[in-house]
């Protein structure tokens, strides 16, 4: 932008140069007047092109206004009111939630088109015209050699310019020349003033993106900040559970608490990589070279470091990378929407944090429990309620402990914590497993028999109780857990024996 600048300035000062070589047939002192108006005239015919410019964007505004006013703010009150159609509001309540401009802008658009017009009708002044040829009106000047030009209208301006190229005795095809060099002047001169003022705007943007850029990392770190203060708070919350964990001994030992951050990064390259074109070449082309630098340059800070560490990994990916993104982008810059709407969905992306979570869980033997088998997840569980939750002594029900647990898993995992336990809240235990009655010293056993079908009943329940103690007891325990004494003997038999 600024080379364009250059160029046009110029190109504007090779003109006037040009310009002024054709009036200097006439006397220096002529020749002069004549650049002076000429200057005159383009610095005017500028100033009257700006106020047109003005004039018609203040049409434009008005057109907009009207359209937004009439159009888009009464859909979006309608599309309000059926959001929230539940609320039940009358009609009367309804209209005070209708959409509208703060001020009169009608008013305020009329006012200024009306300064505008009034301003070129100014500038420009009563229409030209014709020049009289008569030699002695040409001798007279239409403005004071010691006149402002700048309050001259610019009628009156192009007048006494015409009146002087006449007396310099231009020949009709250097006149013409003349013309197209003095407008070509103006245009290129409002051009250049257009080009200074986007200059101006180029570098205040400069200064603003850089602003957006502090503002939007702080914004990153504080995201950062509140998932660092969620491991804190979960880590404080279960520090006693973690305490504890780490004070036991035996089968409980193995198992450990922890708070961790999970980072996805595999989720967050995809969906970067859905905004680029992989086939460009460059550093990221083809699936997978983006995942590889992030798991670099990003990862390290996601997974452990803190908010400050996260937004500095972050600003210098950006800073490292910004340049060779451009270079796989799906659009070229020449296309200034689409690349606009690229670069957007580029920055959301770099700054999204969906792929970071913090979660927290219990390991045995350092395997996360949950892909721990059924039967040694199991395990866990049940030590959790027998040894872990010491505060708790209501009655505890379990249902088949055993199941998916071979008998020795049993024996050396759940007994010991099951006699433990019964020291200080009641268990009741729903099992086949001659471990877990036995060897548990149960206070009580409960033996319940189902009777024969019946058409169109229920079959009927018989309970018999009592301690280990009791032969009827035993003797049930040991048929039903155990397969009864013909299977004792059978088994003996196999063993070769003797009972």
């Amino acid at each position: 932008m600024t080379k364009q600048w250059n160029d046009k300035k110029q190109s504007i000062e090779k003109d006037k140069k040009e310009r002024k070589a054709l009036t200097n047939k006439s006397s220096k002192e002529r020749a002069d007047r004549l650049e002076e108006l000429s200057l005159a005239v383009d610095e005017l015919q500028r100033k009257v092109q700006d106020a047109q410019n003005r004039r018609s964007h203040l049409l434009v505004l008005q057109e907009d206004a009207r359209d937004i006013r009439l159009t888009l703010l009464p859909r979006q009150w309608k599309e309000f009111q059926k959001k929230h159609v539940q609320a039940a509001l009358t009609t009367e309540q309804w209209k005070s939630f209708q959409l509208t401009f703060a001020g009169d802008v009608d008013s305020t658009i009329k006012e200024e088109l009306k300064v505008a017009t009034e301003y070129v009708k100014k500038l420009s002044g009563p229409a030209e015209n014709e020049i009289d040829l008569d030699p002695k009106a040409l001798e007279t000047p239409l403005i004071g050699a010691k006149s402002d030009l700048s309050t001259r209208t610019l009628s009156l301006l192009r007048k006494e310019l015409n009146r002087l190229r006449l007396l310099t005795g231009i020949d009709t095809e250097n006149a013409k020349k003349l013309k197209r060099l003095s407008d070509k002047i103006s245009k290129d001169e409002s051009a250049l003033a257009a080009l200074g003022k986007e200059i101006e705007l180029a570098k205040s943007a400069d200064n603003r993106i850089a602003e957006l850029l502090e503002e939007r990392s702080a914004a990153y770190a504080a995201i950062f900040q509140a998932i660092v203060d969620e491991e804190r708070v979960l880590s404080t919350l279960y520090a006693p559970l973690k305490a504890n964990l780490s004070s036991q001994g035996g089968e409980l030992g193995r198992l450990s608490f922890s708070v961790r951050r999970t980072v996805d990064v595999a989720i967050w390259a995809k969906a970067g990589e859905e905004l680029l074109d992989l086939r460009e070449t460059g550093p990221f082309k083809g699936k997978g070279a983006l995942l590889e630098v992030a798991m670099t340059e990003l990862l390290p800070a996601w997974s452990r470091g803190s908010s400050t560490e996260i937004a500095n990994a972050m600003a210098e990916f950006r800073r490292r990378h910004e340049l060779q993104l451009i270079e796989h982008a799906p659009v070229k810059r020449v296309d200034r929407e689409a690349f606009a709407v690229w670069a957007k969905k580029i920055s959301t992306w770099l700054y999204r944090t969906s792929h970071i979570d913090v979660s927290y869980g219990l390991q045995y033997g350092g395997v996360e429990i949950e892909r721990l088998s059924p039967g040694t997840r199991g395990i866990v569980m049940l030590l959790l309620y027998v040894a872990i939750d010491t505060e708790d002594d209501r009655p505890l029900i379990i249902d088949q402990p055993e199941e998916n647990l071979d008998p020795k898993s049993i024996y050396d995992d759940l007994v010991e914590q099951f006699r433990a336990a019964k020291a200080r809240r009641q268990i009741i235990v729903v099992t086949h497993n001659a471990n877990l009655v036995v060897n548990t010293d149960a206070d009580q056993v409960i033996v319940a028999q189902c009777g024969p079908h019946r058409p169109g009943f229920l079959p009927e329940l018989s309970y018999e109780s009592g301690g280990l103690e009791n032969p009827v007891i035993r003797k049930h325990v040991c048929e039903i857990l155990e397969g009864g004494e013909v299977a004792f003997r059978e088994r003996a038999r196999r063993l070769r024996v003797q009972i």
